[in-house]
This record gives structure tokens, sequence and C-alpha cells, in this order.
């Protein structure tokens, strides 16, 4: 997923705002002639074009993100998951930044947290991609915790903070299906979920 540019997202404020003004004008002219059947039915349609202009376009310059995750099967590669993730625009945009610097990442999970306002990533790649994320200091914020997984070692650590590598065979790590997983906390050592983001 693409974040968009903020000259494109002032672009698509102004297209939003333009329709809404559309709207009000065509209330307005509403008012002042007699409408038929036919009339009202094309005011309407009209309406609501420009209604879903404003939905559409204000969306895109609100958040900076494509609207195209708002469907399914939409051919976004990052998000061919369950549309009731919890993935707030911030983190979407996380992910979309993470990604474009570490393209060597192999998986990206999204693992259950049990702190509100933390996201808890689990990330697999090889020793110099996983490298390449410890020393990128662009990427870290206090309210990820990003868990990185040495393909080759079978061994699991944060990419930032105080941590030790530990074997990842202690999180007891046990695929459902293609995009879900369940995982034994390594805080808690309680049975939770993770969900696939994306794999390459």
């Amino acid at each position: 997923m693409h974040v968009i540019p903020a000259c494109l997202r002032v672009l698509a404020g102004l297209v939003a705002a333009a329709a809404a003004m559309a709207i009000l004008l065509l209330v307005r002219d509403a008012h002042a002639q007699i409408l038929d059947g036919v009339s009202f039915v094309g005011l309407a349609a009209r309406a609501i074009l420009f209604l879903g202009l404003v939905v559409l376009f204000g969306y895109v310059a609100a958040t900076g993100l494509p609207p195209a995750h708002w469907w399914r099967s939409a051919g976004q590669p990052l998000w061919p998951l369950q549309p009731d993730l919890p993935l707030t625009p911030d983190l979407q945009r996380f992910l979309a930044h993470l990604r474009a610097r570490h393209p060597g990442i192999r998986e990206c999970w999204l693992l259950d947290s049990a702190r509100q306002g933390e996201w808890r990533l689990l990330a697999v790649g090889d020793p110099p991609v996983l490298d390449a994320v410890r020393g990128d200091w662009d990427i870290r914020r206090r309210d990820v915790r990003l868990y990185l997984v040495d393909g080759p070692s079978g061994t699991v650590a944060l990419a930032w903070g105080r941590s030790s590598p530990v074997a990842f065979a202690t999180w007891d790590w046990e695929p459902q299906r293609d995009e879900l997983a369940e995982f034994r906390c390594p805080v808690a050592a309680d049975t939770r979920l993770a969900t696939r983001l994306w794999s390459s």
C-alpha cells in the first residue's frame, strides 16, 4: 500500500470541498424551482454523485491512504485479510514505510496485544535484513514492539530496546490457516492470535 503524497492530499481536499459546494448549490437551486419526477431523480442522482466524491476524496485528504482497502479483493498485497483488522491509518502508514525501507522482510504478522495503544508486530527475514531493521532509527516508535525472527538461527528478539534473542520454538507458533496463527505470548505466557499482513 502506498502513502499518498501531501500535494495529492491537498488536491483531494480541494476536490472534496468543491463537491460539497456543488451539493449546497444543488439544494439551493432545488428550492427555487418546481421539480417534476424526472427532474427530481436527476437532481438526486447528481447529489449522490457529489456526495460520493466528498466521501472518497475527503477520506484520501484526511488519511493520506488510498481507499482501495475498503473492499477485500481490491488487489492490495498488504492486506489480503479479514476486513475487520484493527489497523489505524497511522499504523498502515508505518507498515507501508517499513516495507518500503526494508523490502527484504519476507513476512510480517500483527500480534494480539494486551496493552491499548501498543502494536506488536513480528517480522521474518535473513540476518542482513534484520540487522538493517535494527539499525534504522527512522522506523523506531514507542507504540510499536517489533519482534524479529532470524530464519536461519530460529531465534527471535525485539528490534529495539533491551532484548536478548530466544528460541522462537518457545513461542509455540502454530498456524491455523494461511493468514492466521496461534502463539504463546512471550510476556504473559498465554495463547494469542497472529494475523499475517504480508508475505513474499
